[in-house]
């Protein structure tokens, strides 16, 4: 089961950097770590740093997978974000990406970028 999940994050992951690239920004980093966890994608749009959080889910029958994040996960994403700026004052957002994975065929039904989110 945890090395299905892998997958699927990986699929979702690969698919929102395609998706941000597209929309013109440059990815600076992906599964960047440290002492609180990780964040998934960390992209620049124009002079503002993004820290990007992707959910995915096979399927949306147990809900979507926005209702997946809460403040919790959004507050450890910030301190992240303070960590990897080291402090210094920067434009900087957190976007979070849900994607929605078809069970059949495993494309893709849906991708749903929102931005500044906390």
């Amino acid at each position: 089961m945890k090395s299905q999940n892998l997958a699927t994050g990986r699929l979702g992951e690969t698919a929102a950097t395609e998706n941000l690239k597209q929309k013109g920004y440059e990815i600076l980093e992906r599964n960047f770590r440290n002492k609180f966890g990780e964040i998934d994608i960390i992209a620049k749009d124009k002079n503002t740093l993004v820290f990007v959080e992707v959910k995915t889910k096979i399927g949306d029958a147990f809900g979507l997978p926005e209702e997946m994040i809460n403040k919790n996960k959004l507050s450890k994403i910030r301190r992240m974000a303070t960590i990897y700026t080291k402090g210094y004052e920067t434009l900087c957002r957190l976007d979070i990406i849900a994607i929605v994975i078809n069970p059949k065929n495993k494309q893709i039904t849906r991708l749903s970028h929102y931005q500044n989110v906390y």
